[in-house]
């Protein structure tokens, strides 16, 4: 690799990686600022909001994003123009922020006096987180395709920061005695600011995307999409069109699956482990000190979130040039790199796991070294799915990617079964559902990374971009 792309390639690491660090870091300040401020129900309850979240977004926006970034460097690689499938895409987000709305507010008996403890407000905030990152799925899947990384780091850095200074806020009206500790004593309103922070991203980064896809003036790594010498129409033709619609839904209905599954076994367990302890104090403080274990163990993830954004573009553009090769060389240091942050990760949670979980959420952080070091296993698994999925789904994979998680969730919900404690079917579930997944999907990236001479349309699940 010549000095000028490592230059590049730390440059763009260095800017996803940023915005990543404070989202992530927010996260963590939010909930540490919340379990301080406020009693145990409130804090169960923005803990929730929290998992919530980052199921819909990081969850099922992210089939969005991906496919969006997939589809931008496929079309840019083969020197067509992009902006026909990110307008497809949008509608497509738009649609499935319609199912989102109507499923939440279909489970909203339950949601609301079991999980959010009667918080309408809280309620309000994970609509509007939907309907947020239904747009900035888009927007960074534009960016990301494009390798417009600077772009991309501030759209990320934008959300986190905007939660950084909600808790400061929260952490400042709490030392002067403004906020009061119960669930309707500013709890809400704390919510609302985190589920609101992506649509501050998506206003902060419109006058990037709009001329993008509008395909005005842009600067030189992210306006033109064409190739020189080919024509780039602004449309695709009417069959062409209905034909790539359809591919791209299919692309997105299964990787939405995939996320939404990945997503929920590595968030809902807190959720699941709160209705079933008994609506009592010591339930609560259980359900509240095993969210916080969860989020503690997420750590690595949070930090190594990123990897996607940057490996994907790469992986679709050696896979639309017909060179495995070259996804080959990609795929291994980065699955090695993932082994080595694994490595230190669990040494790291086995013993310094509960003194960590006390200085980040308090006294009342009860969790044990044990405890946190077997949901670190599970998310080292979840870091090295970053970087096979997005390797399956640039050799066109998306049925088994979303197969590999199917199965990864049956076994999280059979797991519940067990007849031991809510907390530690929870524990086995994240394990076992873990061992699963990134067994499948890595048996099916093996076996094709050695036997697939070329990528080919034949070999794609979805229709090429």
């Amino acid at each position: 690799m010549s000095g000028s792309r490592l230059r590049a390639l730390l440059g763009s690491a260095a800017s996803v990686g940023a915005g990543y660090l404070v989202l992530g870091g927010a996260g963590y300040l939010f909930l540490a600022i919340a379990s301080r401020v406020f009693d145990d129900a409130a804090y169960s309850a923005l803990a929730s909001v929290y998992l919530l979240v980052n199921i819909i977004g990081p969850g099922l926006f992210a089939a969005v994003e991906q496919e969006t970034s997939r589809n931008v460097s496929t079309r840019l690689a083969r020197g067509l123009d992009p902006r026909p499938v990110v307008r497809q895409l949008a509608l497509i987000s738009a649609g499935l922020f319609a199912g989102i709305a109507v499923l939440t507010l279909a489970l909203s008996p339950v949601l609301l006096p079991e999980v959010l403890h009667s918080d309408a407000v809280l309620l309000v905030g994970l609509l509007l987180a939907s309907a947020s990152y239904a747009v900035v799925s888009v927007t960074r899947g534009n960016f990301g395709g494009r390798r417009a990384f600077g772009r991309y780091g501030t759209s990320v850095g934008t959300e986190g920061t905007v939660r950084l200074i909600a808790g400061v806020v929260l952490a400042a009206l709490a030392l002067g005695g403004v906020v009061a500790t119960g669930a309707t004593g500013g709890a809400g309103a704390y919510g609302l600011a985190f589920c609101l922070a992506p649509a501050v991203a998506v206003l902060l980064t419109a006058r990037w995307f709009l001329p993008d896809i509008r395909g005005g003036a842009a600067d030189g790594r992210a306006g033109s999409a064409a190739a020189p010498g080919t024509s780039a129409p602004d449309e695709l033709p009417v069959t062409a069109a209905g034909e790539a619609f359809g591919g791209l839904a299919r692309g997105v209905g299964l990787l939405t699956v995939a996320w939404g599954l990945s997503l929920a076994i590595a968030n809902a367990a807190p959720v699941v482990v709160s209705g079933l302890l008994p609506n009592d104090a010591a339930g609560a403080a259980t359900a509240a000190t095993f969210s916080s274990a969860v989020v503690l163990a997420r750590i690595p993830l949070f930090v190594f979130q990123g990897a996607q954004s940057l490996v994907l573009p790469s992986f679709a553009h050696a896979a639309a040039q017909s060179d495995p090769g070259a996804l080959r060389r990609a795929v291994r240091p980065a699955l090695l790199l993932v082994a080595a942050v694994g490595v230190a990760a669990i040494l790291g949670s086995a013993v310094l796991g509960h003194w960590a979980g006390r200085i980040a959420f308090g006294p009342t952080f009860t969790s044990s070294n044990l405890l946190v070091t077997a949901l670190m296993v599970g998310t080292v698994a979840g870091m090295a799915v970053q970087i096979v999925q997005p390797a399956l789904l640039a050799l066109g994979h998306h049925r088994w990617v979303a197969g590999g998680w199917v199965l990864g969730a049956v076994v999280f919900a059979a797991c519940f079964a067990l007849p031991f404690a809510p907390v530690t079917d929870a524990v086995i579930a994240q394990l076992a559902s873990a061992a699963v997944t990134i067994a499948v999907l890595g048996a099916v990236l093996g076996r094709a990374l050695r036997s697939v001479p070329q990528q080919s349309e034949e070999l794609s699940d979805v229709q090429p971009a």
